[in-house]
């Protein structure tokens, strides 16, 4: 069996922000506004830090959250 391709934790919350900005630029434009603010939100700056702190924190739970989600439930 291949071996499952692992990202990082950053790795991961750039790939989510990518989806999302991909997702919004397919909304008509009075429908991004939510979107564009968490995106602005979840921005990096160039210190590691999100702009929004509290989103990474927010980030970390929901990793938590999904991997103890996905080790209860059997593989299809």
């Amino acid at each position: 069996m291949e071996e499952e391709e692992r990202l990082t934790t950053t790795e991961a919350f750039e790939a989510m922000r990518s989806f999302l900005a991909q997702f919004n630029q397919r909304e008509a434009p009075e429908d991004r506004k939510v979107i564009d603010l968490l995106l602005s939100w979840t921005e990096i700056k160039a210190d590691g830090v999100t702009s929004d702190p509290a989103q990474w924190d927010d980030w970390e739970h929901s990793i938590d959250d999904a991997c103890a989600r996905l080790s209860s439930t059997p593989d299809p």
